[in-house]
């Protein structure tokens, strides 16, 4: 492997987009270790970023916050670009024209990373598929890391610690394929778990979006392979365009016998894909079923928060999309569902959720946004806006308005299925939020 020092030790990197989420900071602490000369930029103020720039007191580095300024994307060596920042940024364009390369932290990683590498990827269900994936696997060997877009861990850091003969398994979301895409190369094992209408607001349609998602298999060979979701005709169609290993996971390939925690059908289609991949990575089916049989899933993901008075509280703040909303309502069949939606918009069909959403809740709570306009319009239309509730700008103004409604056995759901930015700072701050209040509640 590589010494990662040698590799940045003196560079001139400009790390665009520090974020919140963890990865922005951890690839800077770690850049700043090898002994780069790292310059920040974010469009985010110093209030908004304040808990990850604590995280980097007493550290050398320049900062240029609430703009972008040309020169740092010209007298460069390499700009790291976070996987939130378009690639259609004008700062990127002037990097390129200066002949500065652009590199994102998973691909970055993936060049230069000698063991093998496990891609997830799929409109919904990655971070499930892709967690559960890491377990198994780290139930049969050693040296198993977990990264990508998981939420806090950055991969580039992992070039410090992954050996040849180690495993990274990683989450990877279509801007973090656009990485792969420049760097034609793709993950060794990968998964394509779905696809579904999302991130419109940042594509001009399906056929970019899918084409972003495609690197996850595009540039494989040899004794590479991608799983496909045999259950789903538009995943398992894109197998024929598989240049190296193509073969597929269907629910049908989990034994009857296996109980699985996990609630809804999409969660057993996650199952399935984990199941599926880490048999073809050698694992044992007495481990592939001890791993399954005892996953509770992931935070924010239909988290079960617990009940009082016979009321429970779900969190599947995660559901930024109508097919999500859809997925969580379907998973809670057999019990009365007070729900709360909306947000922000991503320019996708609200249709969808807003009919399940009229047939199989009994109050609907409102979160305010430009996602919520239509979704209300479409519930007006299904016959559902009876049940609304009100629309709400503070989200425990929202759960108490429906504990207010509920009664023994029925189930407070925060599922959105719109994306969370105006009144959270993310999805995550807005599972966080819920689950303080739902905290408050159950005292």
């Amino acid at each position: 492997m590589p010494d990662p020092k040698r590799l940045f030790r003196g560079k001139r990197i400009t790390v665009m987009g520090l974020g919140l989420l963890g990865r922005g900071l951890k690839d800077t602490q770690f850049l700043i270790r090898c002994g780069a000369r790292v310059t920040i930029t974010d469009l985010k103020s110093e209030d908004e970023l304040a808990p990850s720039l604590k995280m980097l007191d007493g550290l050398d580095f320049r900062i240029k916050l609430g703009r972008h300024d040309p020169e740092d994307f010209i007298h460069a060596d390499m700009i790291l670009r976070n996987a939130d920042v378009p690639r259609s940024s004008e700062f990127l364009a002037v990097a390129t024209d200066h002949g500065v390369p652009i590199e994102m932290d998973e691909s970055l990683f993936c060049k230069h990373f000698e063991g093998q590498v496990v891609g997830i990827t799929g409109t919904r269900g990655k971070t499930t598929t892709t967690v559960l994936t890491h377990r198994i696997i780290s139930s049969f060997r050693p040296g198993v890391f977990l990264a990508g877009n998981i939420m806090g861990e950055a991969t580039l850091p992992l070039l410090e610690q992954a050996g040849p003969a180690d495993i990274v398994v990683l989450e990877l979301s279509s801007w973090q394929l656009q990485g792969f895409h420049n760097a034609r190369l793709s993950p060794n094992a990968a998964v394509f778990t779905n696809i579904h209408a999302d991130h419109l607001n940042r594509y001009s349609g399906m056929d970019e979006y899918i084409r972003d998602k495609k690197a996850i298999y595009q540039y494989q060979a040899g004794d590479d392979f991608c799983l496909f979701n045999k259950d789903q005709p538009e995943t398992a169609a894109l197998a024929d365009e598989a240049p190296a290993g193509k073969a597929f996971f269907s629910v049908s390939e989990i034994p009857e016998q296996w109980s699985i925690l996990l609630p809804g059908a999409h969660n057993r289609e996650n199952v399935a894909a984990a199941v599926c991949l880490t048999r073809k990575l050698g694992a044992p089916d007495e481990i592939i079923r001890g791993a399954v049989e005892t996953f509770q899933g992931v935070e924010h993901r239909l988290q079960w928060l617990g009940e009082k008075n016979g009321i429970g509280f779900v969190n599947d703040s995660t559901s930024t999309t109508p097919v999500a909303g859809c997925a969580a309502l379907a998973a809670l069949q057999g019990r009365r569902i007070l729900l709360i939606a909306g947000g922000a918009d991503k320019k996708l069909d609200p249709a969808p959720f807003a009919i399940a959403a009229a047939e199989k809740t009994e109050k609907i709570a409102l979160l305010e946004g430009e996602g919520t306009v239509g979704l209300e319009r479409e519930l007006a239309h299904a016959g559902g806006i009876n049940k609304v509730v009100g629309r709400f700008n503070d989200l425990s103004k929202a759960v108490r308005a429906l504990v207010a409604e509920a009664q023994p056995g029925d189930v407070i759901l925060l599922s959105p299925g719109c994306a969370s930015f105006g009144l959270f700072r993310n999805e995550f701050d807005r599972g966080e939020q819920f689950i303080k209040i739902v905290q408050e509640i159950l005292r």
